[in-house]
């Protein structure tokens, strides 16, 4: 609440004395930097990575796997990795797109 609504309806700040305290004006700016950086949600740039690391990795797995890979009497891990690499870029893709709407949100709020 500001100084003017909080006037109208009788409220003022003061003090630890109760002395009022004045407002202050809106141009004072303080000492400093104009503009601090901004740092990135860590959580996105881990989002990014997982993207980027679920793509790479799967495309490798899918690139690679077919020379390599073969059904024996068990699941090796090798089979596995290439039995889920196409849900891996699936994934991968789907969370890319997901954090390019994510920013597209975000800047259209600071724009608006």
């Amino acid at each position: 609440m500001d100084q003017q609504q909080s006037a109208a309806f009788g409220f003022r700040e003061v003090d630890r004395d109760g002395n009022p305290v004045l407002p202050e004006t809106e141009d004072f700016e303080p000492a400093g930097p104009a503009r601090s950086l901004r740092m990135p949600n860590p959580f996105i740039v881990v989002l990014w990575l997982l993207a980027a690391g679920l793509i790479a990795g799967g495309l490798n797995a899918l690139l690679a796997g077919p020379m390599s890979v073969g059904m024996a009497d068990r699941a090796t891990a090798e089979y596995l990795v290439f039995a889920f690499a196409p849900q891996g870029v699936s994934g991968g893709i789907a969370v890319m797109l997901a954090l390019m709407f994510w920013h597209a949100w975000q800047w259209q709020r600071r724009r608006g």
